[in-house]
């Protein structure tokens, strides 16, 4: 597994697409996501982020709710079966990152570190 890439993994192991693996991956750190709070987040489009909705949802790895208080807003939320998958394709993704890293000395994963948390925080992703 060291030589396969993260989009190896996501794209032919799973079938996913790249904004498809980023929903999932998103949601599965919270209760609920909003396409809005997606898009954000992912960050992506909100049409590829409601085709990787609606394609996750199609596997029924997604529901979506639609707001009580506001109709227009619907509140996307893993299935059990998309949780499933999420903490199964998750370790197969930060192994595939951390062997891809693995040739770098520390002081390089040091400023690698460095160079992402200032990516972080430029993005608001912190």
């Amino acid at each position: 597994m060291a030589s396969e890439t993260t989009s190896e993994i996501y794209r032919r192991r799973h079938g996913l697409t790249r904004p498809e693996w980023r929903v999932l991956v998103n949601l599965a750190e919270v209760d609920s996501l909003t396409a809005s709070e997606l898009c954000t987040r992912v960050p992506a489009h909100k049409t590829k982020v409601s085709r990787a909705l609606a394609g996750l949802e199609e596997r029924g790895w997604v529901t979506r709710t639609t707001d009580p208080k506001d109709r227009r807003v619907a509140h996307a939320t893993l299935t059990r079966k998309g949780r499933r998958a999420a903490d199964q394709i998750r370790p197969e993704m930060e192994a595939a990152a951390e062997a891809a890293l693995a040739p770098l000395t520390p002081e390089d994963r040091a400023r690698v570190d460095e160079g992402l948390k200032v990516l972080e925080r430029l993005f608001g992703q912190a």
